[in-house]
């Protein structure tokens, strides 16, 4: 193939380039490697490649392509917002641990956050998908479907629990509700419909707070409940209107079911793996000292602030793409950028926890392992924030493989770790690994060109 020969290859995919660089992302999507820019076309790498193919679409004026309505500006808010929506289900807990007590709630909270964290980030993938690929009413009827469908194993795995632990009907109630609870979270986050699932959750924080304020009145449990299955109907119903609400955008092709399952399994199986390092360290402190309990507080809080840097890091990274002259500037002001937006993550969540240990210090209620887990869980939503960058940029295939090494390691650490909580600093210690280890592995991707096309 000639140098014309790609010109006529590249135009139809990138009828009016803004840039060398763009060119370049289009060449390396297209599997053109420095090797293939020498051995095929005689140029000294890809970038001298974009150089000749970007001057060649540029001296034959390409038609006018049909202008496209720009994607709606997302709010800072939105997501910032999550962490506060992830923070309502805890204030109903005290209310479901007076009618079922520690042990059985403690499994059905497990199960139930586990389940949905792993069918949440399947649904949510071949949502996108499916967005990607212009058909975005048929996303929004399949996400419908997909997570109705998840009450099938939710419910399923429920009654196994409660025949071979014990629970009964209010331990599946508990496991429906939490899950339902998650759906519609799912569903309007989606959608971009944070409002909803907050006006949705208000009447569940209204009665958790006041049981908080009264000292965990015996008399107002039942009120909490009732109030949380209300804010969960509603909430649900919500994720519905905001679904059908959807309307068809012009031509789109559906993927191939195939597709859509393969590409669902690997985010599958990386949410799987964070909640197992998650709840490996958290499930047995879900009841204990009150320090301990609420270690994973600032991480949950903070959450929707470490989405929105990951969100806002791509759109400064569009803005480099148009300001660097060559593509080792661009990778180095990536890397930059990388380390500075790690940092603002760290920086929010620790002002998080800064606010927790000084609550816990007044209440007198600190201990040096309630500490040290506290940072163990700003340590790892650094980590989640890496974790959101390398997936988009170097595929979950990477992220997966970081997990991979630190999961066992941890597992098997904390059954050799020596006298009472000795397993905190073994977590804190494989949080800063999996950092480390994310790093290493977003060194060579972050830097790539076509990641932000």
């Amino acid at each position: 193939m000639t140098v014309e020969d790609l010109v006529g290859h590249v135009r139809p995919l990138l009828p009016d380039p803004v840039d060398e660089l763009q060119v370049a992302a289009v060449l390396e999507s297209q599997g053109v490697t420095d090797d293939a820019a020498v051995d095929e076309y005689g140029m000294a790498d890809v970038f001298e490649l974009a150089h000749e193919v970007y001057a060649s679409l540029k001296a034959e004026p390409a038609a006018e392509p049909e202008a496209e309505a720009p994607p709606p500006s997302r709010p800072w808010w939105q997501d910032v917002v999550h962490g506060l929506v992830y923070l309502i289900p805890s204030v109903v807990y005290p209310a479901v641990l007076a009618v079922l007590g520690a042990e059985d709630m403690l499994y059905g909270l497990v199960f139930a956050t586990t389940t949905g964290w792993i069918w949440g980030a399947g649904t949510s993938w071949v949502a996108h998908r499916m967005v990607g690929a212009g058909a975005r009413r048929a996303a929004a009827r399949t996400l419908l479907l997909l997570n109705c469908a998840g009450f099938a194993p939710a419910f399923a795995g429920a009654l196994l629990i409660a025949r071979w632990h014990g629970g009964g009907t209010t331990l599946v109630l508990f496991v429906l509700a939490q899950t339902g609870f998650q759906v519609a979270a799912g569903i309007l986050v989606f959608h971009r419909r944070e409002a909803w699932l907050l006006a949705a959750m208000l009447p569940a924080a209204i009665g958790g707070l006041l049981h908080l304020l009264t000292g965990f009145a015996d008399g107002l449990v039942v009120t909490v409940l009732a109030l949380g299955v209300i804010s969960v109907a509603a909430a649900l119903t919500a994720a519905h209107r905001a679904g059908a609400a959807v309307e068809a955008s012009g031509v789109s092709r559906v993927p191939p079911v195939r597709e859509l399952v393969l590409g669902a399994l690997p985010g599958m199986v990386y949410a799987a793996l964070c909640a197992g390092f998650l709840l490996h360290a958290d499930m047995r402190y879900v009841i204990g000292p009150l320090d301990l309990a609420v270690g994973v507080t600032p991480l949950v809080a903070g959450m929707g602030a470490v989405e929105w840097r990951v969100h806002r890091m791509f759109e400064q990274a569009s803005r480099l793409l148009r300001r660097c002259a060559s593509p080792a500037l661009f990778h180095r002001a990536m890397w930059r950028l990388l380390l500075r937006e790690l940092a603002t993550c760290l920086v929010v969540l620790g002002a998080l926890a800064l606010v927790l240990l000084a609550a816990l210090r007044w209440s007198g209620e600190l201990t040096v392992p309630g500490a040290l887990l506290i940072d163990a869980h700003v340590v790892l939503g650094g980590a989640f924030f890496l974790g959101f960058v390398l997936i988009r940029t170097g595929g979950p295939g990477w992220a997966v493989a970081c997990l991979v090494a630190v999961l066992p390691a941890d597992v098997l650490l904390v059954a050799l770790a020596d006298g009472r909580h000795g397993d905190v600093p073994v977590f804190l210690g494989c949080c800063a690994a999996l950092s480390i280890l994310l790093l290493a592995a977003l060194h060579r991707s972050v830097g790539q060109v076509r990641h932000y096309r």
